[in-house]
């Protein structure tokens, strides 16, 4: 229990410390014409939430073997198969 409350904690100080930044980017931005805004972070968000999520709270868990996490091909077939 104590390594998922460090993990919460590191999660919530990396959020905190994002969205500080994200203000203070916002704030300080020089070019007034061409302002940034929240929205100019959201994918930058997502990213955050993969790393502060998933990967942080598989903690010192095994990582999932390919038959978990499916086919490891390179692409995968959007075409699919002509009828008969």
């Amino acid at each position: 229990m104590f390594e998922k409350e460090r993990y919460d904690q590191y999660a919530v100080e990396a959020a905190k410390r994002f969205e500080d930044f994200a203000l203070w980017a916002i704030t300080n931005w020089p070019n007034k014409n061409f302002p940034l805004m929240q929205s100019d972070f959201s994918q930058s968000r997502k990213e955050l939430s993969q790393i502060v999520g998933p990967k942080l709270g598989a903690g010192g868990e095994t990582p999932p073997s390919e038959s978990q996490v499916g086919d490891s091909s390179q692409y995968i077939n959007a075409n699919p198969a002509p009828w008969p």
